[in-house]
């Protein structure tokens, strides 16, 4: 009978280290969950969605446009529940993604769409560079870099 206890004891254990093991790969900074939470990003900017922009976006969050002038993420998220700033399509491709510890890069090529202080922008291309930092079991946003991208084809 000890030898069944042992047997039980050491399935269990066995099975305890082996959810334990699965779980904290599941929780680990990798560049396949930094590339889904950027999209996540991109998601909450095509839904002009509020809300999960806050939770994706760190309090401290800047975007550093294109143009050379940033924005805070409270500014931004102000702008788009008042209609200012709202974006109609956002396509990402061509992802590089790295990851340094618990930072990660991911630099894209994007296509946006949408209204800036009521005005429309159609198709305008840029390259951008999302600063995500690991925090509590998942990706923040810190920063964001767009420079503008003249040809389709330009490699970001």
């Amino acid at each position: 009978m000890p030898s069944i206890a042992k047997l039980i004891f050491s399935l269990i254990s066995t099975a305890i280290l082996t959810a334990g093991i699965a779980v904290a790969a599941i929780d680990a900074p990798t560049a396949q969950n930094a590339l889904a939470a950027d999209d996540r990003i991109s998601r909450a900017l095509l839904a002009n969605d509020t809300t999960t922009l806050r939770h994706l976006l760190a309090s401290d969050w800047i975007v550093v446009s294109a143009n050379g002038s940033w924005v805070g993420r409270d500014d931004i998220l102000e702008a788009i529940k008042a209609g200012i700033w709202t974006h109609t399509m956002v396509t990402t491709s061509k992802p590089r993604v790295r990851i340094y510890g618990t930072t990660a890069l991911v630099t894209e090529r994007a296509v946006v769409s949408g209204m800036s202080r009521h005005k429309a922008y159609v198709n305008v291309r840029e390259c951008q560079t999302d600063v995500l930092v690991w925090k509590d079991d998942r990706w923040v946003s810190e920063l964001l870099h767009e420079s503008f991208s003249k040809s389709a084809s330009s490699n970001c």
